[in-house]
């Protein structure tokens, strides 16, 4: 059965491919889970068309905002010393500034709402 809801949350794996600290031309990969909030296709057109209205050098920023409105949560990540990193808009707005992470979150977002498998491992 399927229920109607005003708001739908939902967990979806995140994989993110980061530059190797010590091998040149190769990744390391991670994986982490991310609290989604699903977004309706007249919320993301409202999006869009204000994204669109703004000079393109205003267009980055407006990103991160739609992300912020998209994430609720995240799990599995840690700092340096392996304590979980509490999910704040200012830790994610720092993750955000790597364009792995964006990519990661991005593609995690659109593989659930398009009903694609997600992608597993570490």
């Amino acid at each position: 059965m399927f229920v109607v809801a005003a708001k739908r949350l939902f967990w979806w794996p995140v994989e993110v491919k980061v530059p190797h600290p010590e091998k040149a031309g190769e990744f390391q990969e991670h994986t982490f889970e991310m609290q989604f909030e699903a977004m309706s296709l007249e919320r993301g057109r409202e999006i869009d068309a204000a994204r669109n209205a703004l000079p393109a050098d205003k267009r980055d920023a407006f990103n991160f905002d739609y992300i912020f409105e998209l994430t609720k949560g995240w799990r599995d990540i840690v700092d340096a010393d392996g304590e979980a990193v509490p999910f704040t808009r200012e830790n994610l707005e720092a993750q955000l500034g790597f364009a792995w992470f964006r990519t990661g979150v991005l593609a995690a977002y659109e593989q659930a709402i398009t009903g694609q498998a997600a992608r597993l491992g570490n």
